[in-house]
C-alpha cells in the first residue's frame, strides 16, 4: 500500500511535470506572438529589410526554443500517463488487500480462495498467502521505479532466507512465472530475478527455520 512518503513523492513529481508543461506552453505562446508584438511596437519608419535579416537569426533560436518547449509538453504528458497507470494499479492492489484481509480474518472464507497447489495446513496456507503478498508488494515497488534491480536483489536475498518463503516459491513459482512472462518487460525481469535469488538462496544452504514464540530459547 502506498505510504505518505510515496504519495508526497508523487505530488512533487506531478507538480514538476505540470511546471514543465506550463513552461513549454508559455515558450510556444511567446514564440507565436513575437511577430505581432514586433509589428505593434515598431516605429512607422522601421527598416523591415534589416529586421528580416535579424528575424532569420531569431528563427534559428526559435527552433531551439520550440524543441525545448515541445520536449517539456511531451514530458508532462508522458508523466501524467504513468501516474494514471500507477494510480490504477494501486487501486487494484488496495482492492486485493481488502479481499486478503477478509480471507485471513475468517478461515472459512479462506477456503474460498484459490486452493493451494499441494495439501498444506490452514496455518501454512495463511503464511504462504502473506509471503505471496510480500512478493506482490516488491513487484509493485519495482514496477513504479521505487526499487532498482540492485535494491530488489537485496530484498529478495532476505526474503528467501526463511523456510516459508522458499516453500511458497516452490509451490507457487510456476504460476508466478506463467503470469509474469505474459506481462511487460519489468514483470519478466522481476520474476527472473526472483528465480535467480531463490536458486542462490537454496545453493547457499538451509533456510532459517520458523521457531514458535513460546519455544524460543531467549524467552524466559
Amino acid at each position: 500500500m502506498a505510504t505518505d512518503g510515496n504519495r508526497g513523492g508523487y505530488a512533487r513529481k506531478g507538480h514538476l511535470a505540470l511546471a514543465y508543461g506550463l513552461l513549454g506552453l508559455g515558450l510556444l505562446g511567446l514564440i507565436a506572438s513575437m511577430p505581432f508584438v514586433l509589428a505593434a511596437v515598431a516605429p512607422a519608419n522601421t527598416d523591415w529589410g534589416k529586421l528580416s535579416a535579424i528575424s532569420q537569426a531569431y528563427g534559428a533560436a526559435s527552433v531551439v526554443l520550440s524543441a525545448v518547449a515541445l520536449a517539456g509538453v511531451a514530458f508532462s504528458l508522458l508523466y501524467q500517463v504513468r501516474q494514471v497507470r500507477a494510480s490504477n494499479e494501486q487501486a487494484i492492489r488496495d482492492s486485493h488487500l481488502q479481499l486478503v484481509a477478509l480471507a485471513l480474518s475468517n478461515p472459512d472464507l479462506l477456503q474460498a480462495w484459490s486452493p493451494p497447489v499441494a495439501p498444506i495446513t490452514l496455518k501454512r496456507h495463511q503464511q504462504h498467502l502473506i509471503t505471496s503478498l510480500a512478493l506482490g508488494e516488491l513487484l509493485q515497488r519495482f514496477r513504479v521505479g521505487h526499487l532498482s534491480v540492485e535494491k530488489l536483489a537485496v530484498k529478495l536475498d532476505g526474503h528467501f532466507a526463511g523456510e516459508i518463503a522458499r516453500e511458497q516459491w516452490e509451490c507457487e513459482g510456476p504460476g508466478w512465472r506463467r503470469t509474469m512472462e505474459s506481462g511487460d518487460r519489468r514483470d519478466r525481469a522481476f520474476v527472473r530475478l526472483v528465480d535467480d535469488c531463490y536458486q542462490a538462496a537454496v545453493a547457499a544452504g538451509p533456510a532459517l527455520a520458523v521457531v514458535e514464540f513460546q519455544d524460543r530459547l531467549d524467552c524466559p
